[in-house]
């Protein structure tokens, strides 16, 4: 590949290249394939300075990182200079070897008027950067990857390799061949929507266990071995902390041990589902960790249940725990004024209730700034009382209309998001339509919607922190639509 000087330096982005010859492809295409549920093999590595913009922190050596598309790549742009240097123009420094040997970092080092050796690069026919002066050393990747904390909203996150100069050879020409490319290579929908469906064998698996009638703990098993996009060594959880007198008044704060942000971030509190009757906050931890690893704070809470707990007991306890967040988050970074509740099943109840029916639930939502409501009923239908709704609204059926969230609406000025799933019973996907209808036509306060294709009833739970992003990615985009454009926090070492 004949590229000149002069255009090399027009263009930006040093991009791991995939095609420099067939065998590169292949196996470039072989070793990306072993990661793929983590990161998206056409976004490429690029070299990437340390640090974030505009936070540079060049004592550290240069990484090379997924290509950041559609978002502020100052630190990704490189270009070369007529003496053989390599520039990175916004902060004016240049490419540096360490030392003029392998195994030898690389770092960003202002740039010399008369480079030095450590500063004089040449490009090799195939793409390779070597060190003019050592013909025999290239710029080369490391084999391993990591997860990067690096500043997104999408799925599957960022991922970094080290950077060293090493013997130049066959074995290593996938991870030493460069190619220009530029900040918008791909298209932003291609770059901010990867993954945001069910994989297939998920999606297989879940039509065998619906066929079967099965339930909840098959669902959730099928997730237990699928690739997370976060390490348990980024949380940090502070447990059973107290909201109420109840034994069941507790909840976990969940906060980033490598994303950090010296302004206060966003805060998703998680309400479990299970029928009224059942169900806790440690089974649904990977909701919490999930938004924690992105910077955010995750509260995971529960609440009293039926028999012993009755109507209106559970938006009540949704309540007190959103005044618990309101008055305390901040010390754990978290913004009292932006609170985000999610309820999934039983939960979506609860937390409909709380945000449509202040005067049941006791709250005026103030500090609430959207709500997300996962496979729920709304409305107390006494034409077919199961058990669990007679221990939760009582035996007196005369009373369930006034019980009923559909009917008896109060406020609608949070924004809310409704989700359902595939697979979802008849009676949720009715009360899920109607609750959209009656604040699109009845109150001209049109809710986001999405239907999770492939999804049972149990599916969202779990596929929260996987690659099946259906449901975490239309949760950050309600999230980053009302909080002003919030982005997470880079990684504090990365």
């Amino acid at each position: 590949m004949n590229i000149s000087r002069q255009s090399l330096f027009l263009i930006v982005s040093l991009i791991l290249t995939f095609c420099a010859s067939a065998a590169a492809t292949a196996q470039t295409a072989a070793f990306f394939k072993t990661t793929q549920t983590f990161a998206d093999d056409a976004r490429g590595f690029c070299l990437d300075l340390p640090g974030a913009p505009p936070n540079m922190d060049f004592d550290r050596p240069v990484q090379s990182h997924s290509c950041k598309y559609g978002v502020d790549s100052s630190d990704l742009v490189f270009a070369w200079r007529e003496t053989g240097q390599i520039e990175a123009p916004a902060y004016d420094v240049c490419l540096t070897a360490q030392r003029m040997e392998a195994g030898s970092p690389l770092h960003a080092r202002d740039c010399s008027r008369t480079p030095g050796p450590e500063q004089a690069w040449s490009r090799g026919l195939g793409g390779e950067v070597r060190l003019a002066s050592r013909p025999d050393l290239c710029v080369t990747l490391s084999s391993e990857y990591r997860l990067a904390g690096t500043p997104a909203w999408i799925t599957p996150v960022f991922h970094a390799r080290d950077v060293s100069l090493e013997a130049c050879s066959n074995a290593a020409q996938a991870r030493q061949q460069f190619r220009p490319g530029t900040p918008d290579e791909l298209p932003s929908s291609f770059v901010s929507t990867p993954g945001q469906q069910m994989p297939e064998h998920l999606a297989t698996a879940v039509r065998e266990i619906v066929s079967r009638g099965a339930g909840a703990q098959e669902t959730a098993r099928l997730y237990d071995d699928e690739p997370r996009v976060y390490e348990l060594a980024e949380i940090e959880v502070a447990g059973d902390i107290a909201y109420g007198p109840h034994e069941r008044h507790r909840l976990d704060v969940h906060t980033a041990t490598m994303r950090r942000s010296s302004a206060p971030v966003p805060v998703v509190v998680y309400v479990h589902g299970g029928g009224f009757v059942r169900g806790n906050r440690h089974a649904n931890r990977n909701v919490s960790d999930y938004f924690a690893s992105l910077g955010l704070v995750g509260v995971n809470a529960t609440y009293r249940l039926a028999p012993e707990a009755k109507w209106p007991a559970g938006s009540q306890d949704v309540s007190r725990a959103v005044t618990w967040v309101r008055d305390n988050i901040s010390d754990y970074g978290g913004d009292p004024n932006q609170i985000y509740v999610i309820g999934k099943s039983a939960g979506a109840f609860h937390v409909a209730e709380f945000a449509l029916r202040p005067s049941i639930a006791g709250d005026d939502g103030s500090a609430v700034a959207g709500i997300v409501l996962v496979s729920g009923t709304y409305v107390a239908d006494n034409s077919n009382p199961s058990q669990n709704r007679i221990d939760y609204f009582g035996e007196d059926l005369t009373r369930w209309p006034d019980i009923s969230i559909l009917g008896n609406i109060e406020r609608t000025e949070i924004p809310f998001l409704l989700s359902i799933s595939d697979y979802d019973s008849d009676a949720t996907k009715a009360s899920f339509a109607e609750l959209a209808r009656t604040l699109t036509v009845d109150y001209r306060r049109m809710p986001r919607t999405v239907q999770l294709m492939g999804h049972d009833h149990y599916a969202p739970n779990p596929s929260i922190g996987t690659v099946d992003t259906q449901l975490s990615a239309e949760i950050l985009q309600l999230i980053r639509s009302t909080s002003g454009g919030y982005q997470p926090m880079s990684a504090t070492q990365y």
